[in-house]
């Protein structure tokens, strides 16, 4: 399938070293506050020019209306999956029951797990949370009401009544409250004070605490976030009283930033790791973040979320050990203290929920498939000394490289391919043809012409060639190569440590041009000799605007990786053979298929990969999500 204008001459180097449960259920009620809520106010503005502030990372960014359900740069919660680059909503039946807490309903449903609820909630656009029970009979749900003129927020938890402190009280809570009184999607357009002195009224019985609470902003109900910690009140104190909700579409000022769902906030509000637009949008084209933790992938998260066991940078950024250190201590004297303390402390306390520690057993219960980690029991400490090739390679340990395949066709290997788990190898489409039989797949492999005891020869049951590979321009140069099971079983070879598969990306914002990545392969050391018996492996970076290096031959799905010098390149022999680059935490993820190239270590031109996260729905269609998503199912 060729465009007219794909008519470029034949590729002049390819890689290979030859020619080529419907739940029904009553609409639940919204909480129902006590007092009217102030009507809005209207603003007259101007439409707002392009965005100018330090903290953005780009126009281009803005350009593509990121927010929470963006599963390119960030994750889903349990009760969504990533279709096309958005969170869509699960069916309920989806979620997992290991380990869950029974949920309530507002209405007294009982629901196997949290999950559950959300997802029947996310469907339907509902708010129906209303606490962890076995017996949902009884309604323990905390209450909040609004009192006095002022519409001060009282939250009654455990039995006892609170103020929310004012300075405690952010726009992320607030854009919860609005969304749950009035169903607005935009949330709170501003937050309101007022200080405890002028609140007393004849009457009225008023809290002496106050107290904190956490939401990130995506919550459908107030009953969802964290209440934590509490102080006495002094009488200059503030307190929270319902904010102002946000109320149509308007121009945004030039010091304000366009939300993707039409809310203005100001400018100052961006990138501070607080959910102020109530779509994530604000915080989702950051270079730096103006307070909390920044994420690689120019996403900015609360400081709240660091190292609390639970990854919400894709990279797995926060939870590096060391980023753990970054929690505060919590106080048994029930102080404020941080929110991540209080969540782990509540996490640990019988009959107190957290949340946080709901979606880490749903995650943990979906993530069962372990990839891009070795076996490190296994991993032999390589001890020879490394000899430097002229194409800047070096020689592998070996069992370095346990995704690392041989691809066998006849009595010759002249491609690689990768392991990704189950029964299934990915490859070049270039480096095979619809004839399984013809070929064999090599696993731990290091020298070509020795058989090692960790090796396995497996048969190939299937080729799956990507239906658009064209030879020609070597556009969609991928294929799946599918393992031939075990005679009565439903595995394709033997349990083996010295075998590990390849993480798959999801999403092509995980790795960035100037990333360290690594190439191996049995390949041409240089183009002019024969291939290497011995597996041969380069760090590599990806290299940006590659178009501009190969013009018209570089398309959609390819990616450059190398060094513009040429000193360190793949060549002929390393086709199909993995690119694979590294998270935060070390997760080795297969990034590209070695694919073709102008020659082999020509400054100028780097070789070119096929890039593994633009083909993810077309992988997973074969492979199934469950061997290929990483808390994105």
């Amino acid at each position: 399938h060729l465009d007219p204008e794909d008519d470029p001459p034949a590729i002049d180097d390819h890689r290979k070293q030859v020619p080529p449960l419907t739940i029904e259920s009553p609409t639940e009620p919204s909480l129902i506050f006590p007092m009217t809520v102030p009507s809005p106010t209207t603003t007259q503005t101007t439409v707002a020019p392009d965005i100018q502030d330090e903290f953005l990372s780009s126009t281009e960014c803005l350009k593509r209306k990121l927010t929470y359900r963006s599963c390119n740069v960030a994750f889903c919660p349990p009760w969504m999956r990533c279709l096309d680059g958005r969170c869509e909503c699960k069916l309920p039946y989806q979620c997992p029951r290991d380990d869950a807490a029974k949920t309530c309903s507002k209405l007294k449903r009982s629901f196997f797990s949290y999950c559950q609820l959300k997802a029947m909630d996310c469907m339907r656009s509902t708010s129906s949370f209303s606490h962890f029970a076995d017996d949902c009979k009884e309604d323990l749900r905390k209450k909040i009401s609004l009192r006095g003129n002022h519409n001060v927020i009282v939250a009654e938890v455990n039995s006892e009544s609170f103020f929310i402190c004012g300075d405690k009280w952010n726009m992320a809570v607030a854009n919860v409250m609005c969304r749950e009184v009035e169903n607005k999607d935009e949330g709170a357009e501003k937050l309101t004070n007022v200080q405890l002195m002028n609140v007393s009224e004849p009457g009225q019985q008023w809290p002496k605490r106050c107290i904190g609470i956490h939401c990130t902003g995506l919550e459908n109900s107030l009953n969802e976030c964290s209440f934590y910690g509490h102080k006495l009140l002094s009488a200059r104190d503030n307190i929270a009283t319902f904010p102002s909700c946000y109320h149509g579409h308007r121009g945004c000022t030039r010091f304000e930033f366009p939300c993707v769902n039409g809310k203005c906030i100001p400018l100052t509000s961006i990138c501070d790791s607080t959910n102020d637009c109530g779509d994530g949008s604000d915080e989702m084209c950051c270079k730096d973040c103006r307070k909390g933790f920044h994420c690689k992938s120019n996403v900015c998260i609360p400081s709240s979320s660091v190292g609390d066991k639970i990854m919400d940078c894709l990279g797995g950024d926060d939870e590096v050990e060391d980023r753990g250190k970054l929690i505060t201590i919590f106080s048994l004297e029930f102080q404020f203290t941080s929110v991540s303390a209080w969540c782990l402390f509540q996490c640990n306390v019988p009959g107190i929920y957290c949340m946080s520690r709901k979606i880490k057993i749903a995650r943990d219960f979906l993530e069962k498939f372990q990839c891009g980690v070795p076996n490190m029991d296994h991993l032999e400490p390589d001890t020879r000394i490394r000899k430097k090739r002229i194409v800047g390679g070096a020689e592998a340990g070996k069992t370095q490289f346990p995704w690392q395949v041989a691809l066998q066709e006849g009595g010759n290997i002249d491609c690689g391919g990768t392991y990704i788990g189950g029964c299934w190898v990915l490859t070049a489409a270039h480096c095979v043809r619809p004839k399984p039989e013809a070929f064999r797949v090599k696993l731990s492999v290091w020298n070509k012409r020795i058989i090692q005891s960790t090796t396995d020869i497996v048969p190939v049951e299937n080729i799956i060639i990507h239906p658009d590979f064209n030879p020609t321009t070597y556009k969609n140069d991928i294929a799946l190569i599918e393992l031939k099971k075990l005679p009565f079983s439903s595995v394709c070879f033997t349990e083996n440590a010295a075998v590990s598969p390849a993480c798959l990306p999801w999403s092509e914002d995980q790795f960035l041009p100037g990333d360290k990545c690594s190439v191996s392969g049995w390949g041409r050391l240089v183009e002019s000799v024969n291939s290497s018996h011995v597996l041969q492996w380069a760090d590599i970076n990806i290299i940006g605007n590659c178009s501009g290096l190969y013009g018209h031959r570089y398309h959609k799905g390819m990616e450059c990786a190398g060094a513009l010098d040429g000193s360190v390149d793949s060549c002929q022999g390393d086709s199909g053979g993995p690119l694979i680059c590294r998270d935060e935490r070390g997760v080795a993820y297969i990034w590209g298929v070695v694919s073709w190239g102008e020659k082999c270590g020509v400054a100028g031109h780097p070789g070119v990969y096929t890039k593994v996260a633009y083909y993810h729905n077309w992988i997973t269609s074969h492979i199934g999500r469950e061997t290929a998503s990483k808390y994105n199912l």
